[in-house]
């Protein structure tokens, strides 16, 4: 090319890679010919499509996810550096929360950059919102605020169709709405995460209970309409062992006396259920009884891993 580019304005360089377009390129030069286009390519665009492809999940790549109520916002807003802190140690592709008081999604979106999650959703500002952060994109499909107590939020991310809950002791209607759509995407073979604060108990851990749990009043009704559907509860099937997700002793003295009052209330309501399809290709299931934990909630988080 012999003729001098003097100004390109407003020209679009497209290329498809998922829909990916680099707006208005402009390019000034004096003595203009192929080199300029040569170091534009080597400056821009291929960064720019490493960059796209580190963050584009392929076949083979696992997803880490994890469940956690935060206690009021990560214990009352006083430990919101110390959860982040502890999450970034865990390097999650997804994140779903309850409790998070306090905290507006915008807040949300913010906290959730320290590890390395631009996306962030919550599904009201005001009571109880439940949410969720991702490293990819968020569809938001419902925020689910009326007619219920806490409502739910549904998204889709990796996906994945994620039913972020956080249910109220003996009111099933809400279960029961989340599980019309639930079984509505499995009749379409649609890949489905229920996951959140149950506020009840699971039929596999009966003898743990009855042992253990004996200051508690044991409520099957939400487990039991989840698997009724189908869907597997993860930790039972990698880590059976785990019988306790709450509480922590964050709540001695104001919930509870001793630590021996504590132990007669510790049990598992807090679950990740996935369609039998990622549930028969998943990695890992357990509940991170971590010591920092006990300063930060009184739930501990629910880990998860899937292999894509």
């Amino acid at each position: 090319m012999e003729e001098t580019w003097k100004k390109l304005q407003s020209k679009k360089l497209e290329f498809t890679l998922g829909l990916v377009s680099i707006e208005s390129v402009m390019i000034s030069t004096i003595n203009g010919n192929l080199r300029v286009l040569r170091l534009l390519c080597f400056k821009w665009f291929f960064p720019f499509l490493l960059s796209f492809a580190s963050h584009t999940i392929v076949s083979g790549e696992s997803i880490k996810i994890i469940n956690w109520n935060v206690l009021y916002g990560f214990n009352h807003h006083q430990s919101v550096k110390e959860g982040s802190d502890w999450i970034i140690t865990k390097q999650p592709d997804v994140v779903a929360f309850q409790e998070l008081n306090g905290i507006a999604e915008e807040q949300l979106e913010h906290y959730s950059a320290a590890w390395n999650h631009p996306y962030a959703i919550t599904h009201k500002e005001t009571g109880f919102p439940v949410g969720l952060t991702s490293r990819e994109p968020i569809q938001v499909i419902e925020r689910n605020q009326k007619g219920g107590h806490h409502g739910y939020l549904h998204c889709r991310t990796y996906g994945i169709h994620f039913f972020v809950v956080h249910f109220w002791p003996g009111v099933f209607f809400e279960i029961d709405r989340v599980m019309v759509k639930v079984r509505k995407l499995l009749a379409k073979k649609k890949n489905v995460v229920i996951l959140g604060d149950f506020n009840g108990c699971s039929r596999k851990d009966t003898d743990f209970l009855k042992t253990n749990a004996t200051l508690r009043k044991i409520d099957f009704e939400f487990v039991d309409r989840v698997e009724a559907a189908g869907l597997v509860d993860l930790v039972h099937k990698h880590d059976p062992s785990a019988k306790v997700s709450c509480p922590s002793p964050i709540t001695i003295p104001k919930w509870t006396a001793t630590m021996q009052e504590l132990k007669m209330k510790q049990y598992r309501i807090d679950f990740i259920f996935t369609d039998s399809g990622l549930a028969e290709n998943s990695i890992s299931g357990s509940i991170c009884l971590d010591k920092e934990i006990d300063t930060i909630s009184d739930h501990y988080p629910v880990i998860v891993e899937l292999k894509r």
